[in-house]
């Protein structure tokens, strides 16, 4: 039982959304590298742009799609386990426990998970933008240098002043803004968060492991609420490389924190981005038998 509800939340749920962000990233990056800033065209670039917004918009229906359904799955399977768990240990369910608590909690993080993925999506066509903006500026640029004179430097800034000063040909200066253009939008960071870029598939993985071990958290706590249980122990499996997790990694703790031996758990799993520790229900007399038994 442990295991089950301490492995990776909904695989195969993980991999969905890490595969429609995927597929997503591709055609963004193949759209944007359709345009040549030596040789730009309006109108193709403003196609482009066009089919790449159509893309982010097919893309937030399919995150709200898959926040509709991942979120109830994953807390339905963390309650299950929980519920089971908590039976095992004796406790007894406290019908006076509505079970709109579960609806209401499901719709809460349904809403939170879209959101989250919106906002990805809304700063993808904000730098989408701001890419077919540059190129525009590169462009005008570019037509500044001559092939064999450069005087008109005060037209030109950043990568254009270095070819400039070194006397290259304009073709020079075009590759070497493509190629600059070509290892930023290579690595398909074109999701920003908090002034820090991420990739479409990688930031996927990452909201998916961590809004269903939150969402599979919630299952947890509601069940204990349900079922009159106040002691919860958070998983075991190292973490030396992150110091938040140590700190609670193995302990049991109160929910209440009016346990007269164990301490209140102020924060829950997941401590951080893409954290695989999870707390599950524990009862003193379980915790007594395992130490009779070690």
């Amino acid at each position: 039982m442990a295991e089950r509800i301490g492995r990776i939340p909904l695989r195969d749920r993980v991999e969905e959304l890490e595969r429609i962000y995927g597929i997503v990233e591709k055609e963004i990056m193949k759209e944007m590298l359709s345009v040549d800033v030596g040789n730009y065209q309006e109108v193709k670039a403003v196609k482009a742009q066009e089919k790449i917004n159509r893309l982010i918009k097919m893309l937030n229906k399919s995150a709200t799609e898959w926040s509709k359904s991942a979120i109830p799955e994953a807390y339905d399977e963390g309650y299950e386990v929980a519920r089971t768990r908590l039976e095992i240990l004796g406790a007894e369910k406290d019908e006076e426990v509505s079970e709109k608590i579960h609806k209401q909690t499901i719709n809460i993080e349904i809403d939170e998970t879209i959101d989250v993925l919106i906002m990805a999506n809304l700063s993808i066509k904000i730098n989408v933008g701001m890419y077919f903006y540059l190129m525009r500026q590169g462009s005008q640029q570019l037509l500044q240098i001559q092939e064999f004179d450069f005087r008109d430097e005060e037209f030109i800034s950043g990568l254009l002043d270095d070819a400039i000063r070194a006397g290259e040909t304009r073709n020079y200066a075009k590759n070497l803004v493509m190629d600059h253009i070509k290892s930023e939008v290579g690595e398909g960071k074109f999701i920003q968060i908090k002034g820090r870029n991420y990739s479409m598939k990688k930031y996927a993985d990452t909201v998916a492991k961590t809004r269903l071990r939150h969402v599979q958290t919630e299952s947890v706590l509601n069940a204990s609420k349900e079922y009159n249980n106040d002691l919860v122990e958070v998983s075991d499996h190292g973490s030396e490389f992150v110091d938040i997790c140590l700190e609670y990694e193995g302990g049991v703790y109160s929910l209440s924190g009016k346990h007269p031996v164990y301490p209140y758990l102020s924060v829950y799993p997941p401590f951080h981005m893409r954290c695989q520790h999870h707390i599950r229900p524990v009862s003193e007399e379980a915790l007594e038998a395992r130490g009779a038994n070690a």
